[in-house]
């Protein structure tokens, strides 16, 4: 006999604590609404929705033989079991609760409007360690709008727990598969002007007395996957000046696809403003002001995805800065 249970949760009865079912960015995002922070609305599908419809499709067995079986020495055999298993959870019958899926979705609609877009967002960790991010390891996507869409990008995020380089990554850390967390994150779609990152410790030097922020036009994915030349700035902690600044030629950005009206696509810089600093001084300030207080609120160092729409700062995610001594 099925028992029925939540399978989603808003960001505002979400706290840091609820990581083994919300994953870390599902954890934080909600950590920092509730925080007071301007995080885009949203909601996360729980991780025990995931392992429900394993269950549902009596898929456990098949994936476990499967799992067993791939040869970490040989990438292709990776490659192809790692496949077969994610399409085994793409193509699996959603049991009677993913209508809440749906239903969340719905919700977010502001102003009676419908089919908001909506970014479905990978939040992952895994049970009973601190671990709680992957970053690049699992699927994000943007734009997307439709409640049948958002529920298929949710599977897919379900299925990214079996992309290659998750596997890999597990196998080169020993954690096993079973362990794995996915719980994703349905969230509203801003439309960046500007996007990137802040660290409040320089995770160059170490110092914690320095805020480093990294920036391009659009979407942060190009600054995050590291694909897109980036703006370097190094602020003074204490005074917000700034105490280095670096301008690149930024050649690509990412936004919607207004071709396919939904979904990401690369497009090439305006040669205007290429060479144009992407922050401005009243924008670098604002952001340093909210990550300090986000730091304070944490009480250790943060790494924070942020973004600028229309000069409204929107915070993304914050996860903890890995590398420092304290």
């Amino acid at each position: 006999m099925r028992i029925a249970f939540q399978y989603t949760m808003k960001f505002a009865d979400i706290s840091e604590k609820l990581v083994e079912q919300c994953g870390g960015k599902g954890a934080h995002l909600g950590e920092l609404t509730k925080a007071g922070f301007n995080v885009p609305d949203g909601f996360v599908v729980v991780s025990d929705a995931y392992f429900d419809l394993l269950k549902y499709n009596n898929l456990e067995s098949e994936i476990d033989k499967l799992a067993q079986s791939i040869n970490y020495d040989d990438y292709n055999d990776i490659d192809t079991k790692a496949k077969q298993i994610r399409e085994l959870i793409e193509n699996a019958e959603l049991p009677p609760e993913h209508e809440q899926i749906a239903a969340s979705y719905s919700d977010l609609a502001k102003e009676g409007k419908t089919d908001p877009y909506v970014a479905v967002r990978s939040s992952v960790a895994v049970k009973g360690t601190s671990i709680s991010s992957f970053p690049g390891m699992m699927d994000t996507y943007h734009y997307i709008h439709g409640a049948k869409e958002v529920v298929a990008k949710v599977k897919e995020c379900w299925g990214s727990v079996w992309t290659t380089r998750a596997a890999m990554m597990r196998h080169q850390k020993q954690v096993p598969y079973q362990s794995a967390i996915i719980a994703p994150v349905v969230q509203h779609m801003i439309d960046p002007d500007v996007a990137g990152v802040a660290f409040t410790a320089n995770p160059i030097n170490l110092s914690e007395d320095e805020i480093v922020v990294e920036s391009n036009w659009g979407l942060g994915e190009s600054v995050v996957s590291g694909r897109a030349m980036t703006d370097f700035f190094c602020l003074d902690k204490a005074t917000l000046n700034v105490k280095t600044k670096k301008i690149s030629k930024k050649l690509i950005k990412m936004g919607m696809d207004k071709d396919l009206n939904g979904g990401r696509k690369e497009y090439q810089v305006d040669p205007a403003k290429s060479q144009q600093p992407s922050l401005t001084h009243s924008q670098l300030e604002q952001l340093g002001k909210a990550a300090k207080a986000i730091e304070n609120h944490y009480g250790s160092p943060r790494d924070i995805e942020w973004a600028f729409e229309k000069d409204n700062l929107y915070i993304l995610q914050a996860r903890k800065v890995k590398g420092l001594k304290s």
